[in-house]
């Protein structure tokens, strides 16, 4: 059962004009997420579509980044390059409120946009 959906789309410059401030990837990106971006060479859609699909997951919580920092929801790709999604702290506390066992997450860039959406499902993935 769907338990949340969240959506975000943003201009791919917003992002490229500060991920070469540090203080700026700190504050929104974990460790391996910047890790990802500079092996991209601060590419700026990848960037950017970890941005919107952060945002598109705390759309999906229901809590926007009030509640929820920007590092609790951390975004990495599986071995086929499939984009997951590790929740920490208050984003998992609401996954578990919210009775989510499992978040889905799409990444997609067009010309100067990246979009992202996400599913918060009741029932755990079938593997």
């Amino acid at each position: 059962m769907i338990l949340g959906i969240g959506l975000d789309i943003i201009e791919t410059a917003r992002v490229e004009s500060k991920i070469e401030n540090q203080r700026f990837l700190d504050r929104v990106y974990t460790p391996s997420e910047q890790k990802y971006i500079l092996a991209r060479k601060r590419n700026g859609h990848s960037a950017a579509g970890i941005f919107a699909a952060k945002e598109a997951v705390a759309k999906a919580l229901g809590t926007g980044f009030g509640t929820v920092r920007w590092t609790e929801i951390e975004i990495i790709q599986d071995p086929k390059g499939k984009p997951c999604v590790n929740l920490s702290g208050a984003a998992q506390q609401r996954l578990e409120k919210m009775g989510g066992k499992h978040v889905l997450v799409s990444i997609t860039h067009i010309k100067d946009l990246a979009a992202a959406q996400a599913v918060i499902d009741s029932e755990a993935p079938k593997k």
